[in-house]
């Protein structure tokens, strides 16, 4: 009877320490965003990361409401996410926006300079555009244009959010099993 009594005992301690665990980890395993916040999401089983609001937490499970025409609700578990990013706002001027605006600028304006040479006789029968120099300003004349549009253009900015470190213990028929997982 006392044997029953200790194993009784022994067990309905253990059940205690897993249900203190299991509150404790789940306040530590939580993701440090809030609900409504924009947040971009990569993972192995997305094609393309998912830009969305995120919604709530439901265990090791996060819940986004995507930010698009689909408008779609997508449940991934901390597991299946690589990465996890939140907006920190719209920031102007660009460098890569810049560059690609000067450079489709500029294409546009060798262009429209090489067209402009070739289709427009001056009034002076006398002389002609040269095509190399007209090119070449209107190749200067769209980059600063190019430029400036891309300076113009904003761009959004991500923060990386931390996702929970994972340490669990199980039993199993052998004896107790424990598993880490860190990104």
């Amino acid at each position: 009877m006392r044997l029953k009594a200790l194993i009784v005992g022994l067990g309905l301690t253990c059940l205690t320490q897993d249900v203190v665990a299991q509150t404790s980890s789940s306040n530590s395993s939580a993701v440090s965003v809030q609900p409504g916040q924009r947040v971009r999401v990569h993972s192995v089983t997305l094609v393309a990361p998912l830009i969305a609001n995120f919604l709530e937490q439901r265990g090791d499970t996060l819940v986004f409401i995507e930010d698009g025409r689909g408008r779609g609700v997508w449940s991934l578990s901390v597991s299946q996410i690589d990465k996890l990013e939140l907006t920190a706002g719209r920031t102007g001027r660009s460098s890569s926006a810049m560059k690609k605006g000067a450079l489709i600028g500029g294409a546009i304006g060798l262009a429209a300079g090489l067209l402009f040479s070739n289709s427009v006789d001056p009034s002076d029968p006398n002389k002609d555009f040269s095509a190399g120099p007209t090119g070449v300003v209107g190749a200067f004349a769209g980059a600063g244009l190019g430029l400036f549009i891309g300076s113009r253009m904003a761009t959004e900015r991500w923060v990386n959010i931390p996702l929970p470190q994972r340490v669990s213990f199980a039993p199993n028929g052998r004896g107790l099993s424990l598993s880490f997982s860190f990104r």
